[in-house]
């Protein structure tokens, strides 16, 4: 008998631990934005159609500043703490008046740091027609932690486009990443 009332002691002092130790997870959404202008095209000549497939057009590396100690230190942990980093969203929007993203077949976001792989974490492969905003599918199924303790992590567009898009035309690029750290882990 004081056998069985140890295991359940014991069973209720484990899944108390494990709860009081669920409910000290740190849930934060940190975003970061930039604005960058879509590259020029040679023989600019906004909205005229490509010859065949179109043609890649790649994007100037953006860089963002994590600010990964400041939050840490906000929310009382460390980097040893952090469980998963994952991308929950990304949207371009245009900020160009009067320009859709009908230019646009296709885009791929690819996110690097300081000795870290470049990774695709963000794209959209049939960009529809009319669109200024563009919410990009994610892969938050992959741990970004070693990118975000960087101090910098820079984001990478590659776009394959069938018009000339207007020149001076900027995106606004709005990601959000979440972080889930424990300190009691």
């Amino acid at each position: 008998m004081k056998k069985i009332i140890f295991l359940a002691v014991a069973v209720l002092i484990a899944t108390g631990c494990n709860k009081v130790k669920q409910l000290a997870n740190i849930n934060v959404d940190i975003p970061y934005t930039a604005q960058v202008n879509v590259p020029t095209v040679a023989g600019d000549t906004a909205g005229v159609a490509l010859p065949g497939d179109g043609i890649s057009l790649p994007f100037p590396i953006i860089s963002f500043a994590t600010n990964s100690q400041q939050y840490l230190t906000e929310y009382n942990t460390s980097s040893s703490k952090i469980l998963n980093v994952d991308l929950q969203s990304i949207a371009l929007q245009l900020l160009t008046a009067n320009q859709n993203f009908d230019f646009l077949d296709s885009i791929q976001i690819y996110i690097s740091a300081n000795a870290q792989p470049e990774m695709l974490v963000a794209w959209e492969y049939n960009v529809p027609k009319g669109q200024t905003q563009l919410n990009l599918t994610t892969n938050t199924s992959v741990n970004l932690k070693n990118y975000f303790i960087q101090d910098t992590i820079y984001f990478r567009l590659q776009a394959h486009i069938n018009a000339i898009p207007a020149t001076g035309t900027q995106l606004n690029i709005a990601s959000v990443f979440h972080l889930l750290a424990n300190p009691l882990d």
